[in-house]
C-alpha cells in the first residue's frame, strides 16, 4: 500500500477551513471519475478520515485541519498503485476546491 503525503495550504482559519470542507463532502462522490462511495468520520474535531471506494478498491485518506493548512495522507492499495500519483492528487485538489467554496 502507497502513502502519499499532501498538503494544501490556506489563509481561512481552522473553523472556517473545517467548515467548508464539512459542506463539500457530500458532493465529493459525484466527482469520482467511474463513480464510487464516500464515507467520512470525524476523530474529535479537527481530524478527517475519509474511505472512498472505487472500481472495488478502497482508499484511505486522512486529513488534520489546521488553522492555516490541511495535512493528509492518502492510503492507496497495491491494485491501484499506477494510479496512486493521479488519485492523491484528486483528494488534494477536492481539498482545494472545499476550501475555495464558503460553507452554506
Amino acid at each position: 500500500m502507497a502513502t502519499i503525503p499532501f498538503d494544501v495550504p490556506h489563509s481561512l482559519g481552522r473553523d472556517e477551513a473545517r467548515a467548508r470542507i464539512q459542506a463539500g463532502l457530500p458532493k465529493l462522490a459525484e466527482h469520482i471519475p467511474g463513480g464510487g462511495t464516500v464515507s467520512d468520520h470525524w476523530t474529535g474535531t479537527d481530524a478527517l478520515t475519509l474511505t472512498i471506494i472505487a472500481m472495488g478498491q478502497s482508499v484511505e485518506a486522512k486529513m488534520d485541519i489546521e488553522d492555516a493548512r490541511i495535512a493528509g495522507t492518502v492510503k492507496v492499495p497495491m491494485m491501484l498503485s499506477m494510479m496512486s500519483g493521479p488519485i492523491a492528487e484528486f483528494v488534494k485538489t477536492s481539498a482545494e476546491k472545499m476550501l475555495s467554496k464558503p460553507a452554506a
